[in-house]
């Protein structure tokens, strides 16, 4: 459960980062606060430098360099790791500058100097190569490999690779394998060898799969290895208690036996002394007449008798009793210090059972604040209704938080947006006086709860960035989309394959033209009660690009007539349920559309949440997040 937590706290942290690099992006100086620690640094460094310190001055001058590459400063980066290079050059570690000579290829990548990326590459696989570390060496050629892929140098890349990849399989290195399987994939497809590339990314695929099987195994022994911790413990502290409540009711028993024992045990007593007093006077009455000259010796002696009788039957009563009542001390005082250990058993499970329930409560509270920050970045649905008036949202999220997300906003020339419709638009100065439009778009992110949420952010926050530099087309918005993730993630140098399916439409023209792209996912829409069905582009947003440019198809809808159109993600379709637990299915789907579109669009929301939940009954359960969303278009009409 903690590490449940702490994981949402990354990502959480990780989704601001996200924000603040894309803000980054626009700036020309660092902050206030990151320029003093800048200053702060290079005083250290200088003073340190002066003392012959020259690897703690290292140190503070890779500092600056970091603080400059993480702030959108490259060249400024670069400057300071090269002299950080050549401080560590004077005290001779090597380690350090293969690290900063990688580093500073990596820049050269991101800023498209392959050459230079390569000549730095090729600095650090020296350090490497004179240390002798061979993973080391396998990395960095990998880089120079992917850099010269990058210049279109793939003869050279193919022979780099080739060597990676003889490292990589004497290390028994399964992620640098799959590394090499994926660029040699690449780099032979561009040289036209189809069956190298096939072959590769077969590789690529198979040893893919079963890092993820390896990473699995790993995740469910872990599990199984808790779980079966727990339940020895409980089952260890259930028998502690058994054993102890049968010790508590054996000691009882023999506590009651005793006491019993104890009564019988005067009773007799009594009864015995009972039949001596009927004797002694029985014996006066028959020899009261012969031995009444004895009488008083008799009666004399018989008190003796009596009284010795008394006192050696009171001291052994006495005696019995002592032991019984040590005895039941001592099985009192074992039995309050059982009772002692079951109540500290006892306590030490409600601390854990409260501590578990405390942790249950804290995740479910940072999840619940992460919906509320989520459904606080989400557009409202009455700026929807206000755009477009006959339209709905139909929105289900499987978990608390949700990876499906829906943008739209309108937007247009400061002159041609009125003082109502300001809220909702946003101004473009780069338009048309008298042009503007809405954007409206359905979102389907990698994954579903915490982690599809957190792609949903950086999703949202490209496409409200992107809108306001002043692309409005919607295959233009897909390529930017598509090119800020794969940065974003870094996918064109790390195994990270996430993304996001997407469908995106522009009404324009005062509602005459619709014009759409997507990424796997379609638009649909119905005139005349006759089904159109438009495919978006077979690439996602996002994970592994072969081609050199992603580009998406941009479609254009003559709106002549007042039309219905639905875009929507896959987990309406993906359902399962029915009789025999089948997919709902996308031709049922268009079937459904179709029969409910005489209604107004907000009375078709009410008809799909109560098919879907008789699709489902009681045997299936939501296995996907959900949003489907209508607006009907009347062409002449304005939009506003």
């Amino acid at each position: 459960m903690a590490k449940k937590l702490k994981r949402i706290i990354v990502l959480t942290l990780a989704a601001v980062c996200i924000n603040l690099s894309l803000y980054a992006q626009f700036q020309t100086e660092l902050s206030e606060i990151l320029t003093a620690e800048v200053n702060q640094h290079l005083e250290q460094a200088t003073s340190l430098e002066e003392n012959k310190n020259f690897n703690e001055a290292a140190f503070h001058v890779n500092r600056v360099a970091t603080i400059y590459s993480m702030n959108g400063f490259p060249n400024k980066a670069i400057t300071h790791f090269e002299k950080a290079i050549d401080l560590y050059k004077i005290i001779g570690n090597q380690n350090a500058q293969y690290s900063l000579y990688s580093n500073i290829g990596m820049i050269y990548i991101d800023e498209e100097d392959y050459q230079k990326s390569i000549e730095n590459f090729n600095k650090a696989l020296k350090m490497a190569r004179q240390m002798n570390r061979k993973t080391d060496i396998a990395a960095v050629l990998i880089n120079i490999a992917n850099a010269q892929s990058q210049s279109e140098q793939y003869s050279k890349a193919a022979k780099t690779l080739e060597e990676a990849h003889t490292l990589a399989r004497e290390l028994n290195d399964h992620r640098m394998l799959r590394n090499c399987y994926s660029l040699l994939a690449d780099v032979y497809e561009r040289l036209g060898n189809k069956e190298k590339s096939t072959e590769y990314f077969s590789l690529y695929t198979a040893i893919s799969q079963k890092l993820q099987r390896d990473q699995i195994r790993h995740r469910d022994a872990q599990a199984r290895q808790m779980v079966d911790k727990a339940k020895e413990k409980v089952d260890e502290i259930e028998q502690i208690k058994e054993a102890t409540e049968q010790e508590l009711k054996s000691k009882q028993q023999i506590l009651k036996e005793t006491e019993e024992s104890l009564e019988s045990i005067e009773q007799i007593s009594m009864e015995r002394q009972m039949e001596i007093d009927l004797l002694n006077k029985e014996k006066e009455l028959k020899d009261i007449t012969i031995q009444n000259q004895k009488l008083v010796r008799n009666i004399f002696v018989l008190i003796i008798i009596i009284v010795i009788a008394i006192a050696v039957l009171s001291l052994y009563n006495l005696r019995i009793k002592k032991r019984a009542n040590q005895k039941l001390k001592q099985q009192n005082i074992e039995i309050a210090k059982q009772k002692d250990l079951i109540e500290m058993v006892n306590e030490d499970l409600e601390v854990a059972f409260n501590k578990i329930e405390k942790q249950n409560r804290n995740i479910t509270s940072s999840i619940n604040y992460a919906q509320r920050i989520q459904e606080a970045l989400l557009p409202k649905d009455e700026t929807l209704s206000s755009l477009v008036p006959e339209s709905f949202l139909y929105f289900k999220p499987r978990d608390i938080v949700s990876g499906d997300f829906y943008w739209y906003t309108g937007y247009g020339h400061p002159k041609a947006i009125t003082k109502q419709e300001e809220p909702n638009y946003i101004k473009l100065h780069g338009l048309n006086s008298n042009e503007k439009g809405f954007l409206i778009s359905a979102v389907d992110c990698t994954g579903h709860g915490v982690p599809g949420a957190f792609m949903s952010m950086i999703g949202y926050n490209i496409l409200e960035t992107t809108v306001r530099k002043g692309i409005v087309l919607p295959n233009e918005i897909l390529y930017q989309l598509h090119y800020y993730i794969r940065y974003l993630l870094k996918q064109d140098s790390t195994d990270n394959r996430d993304g996001m399916d997407i469908a995106i439409c522009a009404v324009v023209d005062n509602g005459r033209k619709v014009l759409f792209s997507g990424a796997k996912n379609p638009l649909l829409y119905i005139s005349n009660g006759e089904l159109h069905y438009v495919k978006g582009d077979v690439y996602p947003i996002g994970g592994l690009q072969k081609e050199v440019q992603r580009e998406f198809t941009l479609h254009t809808i003559e709106v002549k007539e007042p039309t219905n159109f639905y875009i929507f993600s896959d987990g309406y379709t993906d359902q399962f349920g029915g009789k025999h637990g089948k997919k709902f299915g996308t031709k049922s789907f268009k079937q459904l559309l179709l029969d409910i579109s005489h209604l107004p669009m907000p009375e078709q929301v009410p008809i799909l949440e109560q098919k879907m939940k008789e699709w489902m009954g009681n045997e299936h359960k939501q296995i996907d997040d959900n949003i489907i969303i209508g607006f009907k278009i009347i062409p002449g009409e304005t939009i506003s």
